[in-house]
């Protein structure tokens, strides 16, 4: 027998060691795959109900103790009838909402919030569109046996542990008081009972939160490594978005020689060219009646610095070495562009030069 294996599999290329470009993080997000906690949810929820009900006794106990009374001493219903029976009914329902339909509804909202945030503020319905894959039962078996379900096994049997022994652990700080109840009358046992009761789920609340935070970064953790590409698909990426690189390397070849090409054509009409004198050449042109300024309209480095020379000399243009300027003028210039006024004075001497030269060549000539 023999065994046939694909060793591309096992190549560089093949394995995802690349983080996720850009652009794949922005078609996640237009599918609604984001970096999102459950628990996270779930732990602001319950600790925002906790702190409600500790701070905001007052704010619920209070009113029902006040409507309770209300009831029971003023109203005498004398339910004889169904009508009166939902007379009695209508009037605890709205009394109770009237109380805690606020605070639910301020959960609802921080739930919302958070959620939502978790998101980086994501509104789209791509999650809600019909996909074959969602009622597939191989990809539900799938999904049932794969790892993230028995991570999600670990994740509940830890949040059992670590809530119940925190539990445990605050009811034996205060069963001593237990005994003490036997002593107090109903409403200090009812407030006493209360107290511990919200005390217990206020601990066991920020051990929960504390649960989703790591989870959270777990949740993190796990999209990124979900995102991430081999080389391969950062290269095709690449050539979808920028184009192919061998044939963006030909395009900007055919260009620069395109370029030179009108480079060399607009040389002729150069005044001077200024030159380091090996590396640099720039050559000039000034034409007073149009524009205030020279202007460069050819400059090259060591080899296209030796043609300029050359298609000067061919030319008759006159060339004048000055290696600050030539320098200069390489720099803070490109073609087309008019001289800095920092270098009028240098390149007006050197033009002057050049133009009392030409006129000192006529008279000889005459």
């Amino acid at each position: 027998m023999r065994l046939i294996f694909d060793i591309q599999l096992f190549s560089e290329a093949s394995t995802k060691t690349e983080k996720a470009t850009p652009r794949k993080r922005q078609e996640a997000r237009k599918r609604g795959v984001v970096a999102k906690s459950r628990e996270v949810t779930s732990a602001f929820a319950l600790l925002i109900s906790v702190l409600f009900l500790k701070f905001g006794y007052s704010v619920i106990v209070n009113p029902l103790q006040q409507k309770s009374k209300y009831l029971f001493s003023n109203l005498n219903y004398n339910i004889e009838n169904v009508h009166d029976a939902t007379r009695l009914f209508n009037f605890i329902i709205t009394t109770s909402l009237k109380i805690v339909l606020p605070f639910c509804v301020a959960i609802m909202f921080v739930v919302a919030i958070v959620e939502w945030a978790q998101s980086s503020f994501l509104i789209t319905a791509q999650s809600l569109k019909m996909s074959f894959q969602k009622i597939n039962p191989i990809e539900g078996f799938k999904r049932i046996f794969s790892i993230n379900s028995v991570i999600e096994l670990i994740k509940s049997i830890l949040k059992v542990l670590i809530i119940g022994y925190t539990g445990y652990s605050y009811t034996q700080s205060f069963a001593k008081k237990l005994l003490e109840m036997y002593e107090m009358n109903l409403l200090t046992i009812i407030k006493f009972s209360f107290d511990s009761a919200i005390n217990l789920i206020l601990w066991m609340s920020v051990m929960f939160f504390g649960i989703a935070m790591i989870d959270f970064i777990f949740q993190r953790w796990q999209y990124e490594k979900k995102l991430m590409m081999t080389k391969e698909e950062v290269k095709e990426e690449f050539k979808q978005t920028e184009g192919n690189p061998q044939i963006k390397s030909k395009i900007r070849e055919r260009q620069r020689k395109i370029s030179l090409q009108r480079m060399f054509q607009q040389l002729p009409k150069a005044d001077v060219v200024i030159t380091n004198p090996t590396h640099y050449a720039v050559a000039l042109l000034y034409e007073p009646e149009k524009f205030d300024a020279p202007r460069v309209i050819a400059k090259g480095k060591d080899y296209i610095a030796l043609k300029i020379k050359q298609e000067a000399v061919k030319h008759r243009i006159e060339i004048v070495e000055n290696k600050e300027l030539a320098k200069a003028l390489y720099n803070m210039c490109e073609i087309g562009d008019f001289i800095p006024p920092e270098l009028y004075q240098a390149v007006a001497e050197v033009l002057a030069y050049v133009y009392s030269l030409k006129n000192y060549q006529k008279v000889n000539i005459r």
